[in-house]
């Protein structure tokens, strides 16, 4: 389960909101132990195979966890939304996710070029998919295989207001993900669950801020055990500005906060906190349907850290609301 920024306001007793997004995001990540052995060959670039990460696992017998992700990750998701009352709304979001080598990377090293250097994004192979996960001197994972359209479990959410003035909306905000899918034929979410709350304040008649804060409780089985990956509970939250003067369009920015997804300690980066940021464009097409474009990127990352995502939402809302 991920943290995902809620509005507070509810959409209404017997109101219904149906959604369709894509995401396309390209992550390329790997643990500080790897930066320093980096190689080149001949033509500048290096490619990632089983045997080098055996050969490399066995020189770190005693550390919890390394990794090198390089991969494109393509995220489809359904969702329905509905007030059972004028302040209670339960939803449901049922997925679909591809993991390929992707056709970004070309795009984000142009960008680095720029000024923004990062250690070994030129030096990797364009365009390829390498997932490695190494745990005291053992690859327990290892992957270059493409997935396609592989289903993701369902998620089940409750939306409660319970405070409303001219200003200020104050909901509760709880989700339930059903371990139902496997992955790898292995691997299965533990009943992972969140509780927190949102808000969005109205400082102008133009403007609104919107936040949130919410405790992840989550978890993974299979492979050599409860947890294998050292995944631990997370603290999240958002906070986002939204610009509503517009008739047509409603620009915003959201920033999330993650604080560490694993217990690994030194010598990974997936211990320390990290902020993303939401920035986009809400495009009104009529009354009852809206598209959503987003830029998303990771602004804390630690050198060797790239993940640049792209968002498209379309979303259709019944005709009886004002």
């Amino acid at each position: 389960m991920t943290y995902r920024p809620v509005g507070a306001n509810t959409i209404g007793k017997g109101e219904w909101r149906f959604s369709f997004q894509v995401t396309r995001s390209n992550t390329f990540e790997f643990s500080d132990l790897i930066k320093d052995r980096l190689g080149r060959d001949t033509t500048g670039r290096i490619s990632v195979d089983r045997a080098g990460a055996e050969k490399f696992a066995s020189s770190l017998p005693n550390e919890p966890l390394v990794f090198f992700f390089d991969a494109e990750i393509q995220r489809t998701e359904f969702s329905f939304r509905y007030g059972m009352t004028q302040n209670t709304d339960v939803a449901v979001t049922l997925g679909w996710q591809s993991i390929g080598g992707g056709f970004m990377d070309g795009l984000i090293e142009d960008f680095h070029k720029l000024g923004f250097e990062q250690t070994g994004r030129n030096a990797i192979a364009l365009n390829w998919l390498t997932i490695a996960i190494i745990q005291k001197g053992q690859v327990i994972y290892f992957s270059q295989t493409p997935v396609r359209y592989r289903p993701m479990d369902p998620v089940l959410a409750l939306i409660h207001r319970f405070y409303e003035d001219s200003d200020l909306t104050l909901s509760f905000r709880g989700a339930l993900q059903i371990p139902a899918t496997t992955f790898e034929g292995q691997y299965r979410s533990n009943w992972d669950s969140s509780a927190g709350l949102a808000l969005q304040w109205r400082p102008t008649h133009n403007q609104a801020i919107n936040g949130g804060i919410a405790y992840l409780r989550r978890g993974i089985r299979g492979g050599n055990g409860v947890n294998p990956f050292l995944i631990k509970d997370q603290i999240a939250g958002h906070l986002g500005w939204e610009w509503q003067g517009w008739l047509k369009m409603r620009p915003f920015l959201v920033l999330v906060y993650h604080d560490g997804l694993t217990s690994q300690g030194p010598g990974a980066t997936l211990d320390k906190p990290a902020v993303n940021h939401d920035l986009g464009v809400h495009v009104r097409l009529s009354e009852r349907v809206t598209l959503t474009f987003s830029y998303i990127n990771n602004i804390t990352h630690y050198e060797n850290t790239s993940d640049m995502g792209l968002a498209l939402r379309l979303a259709v809302r019944s005709a009886t609301r004002k």
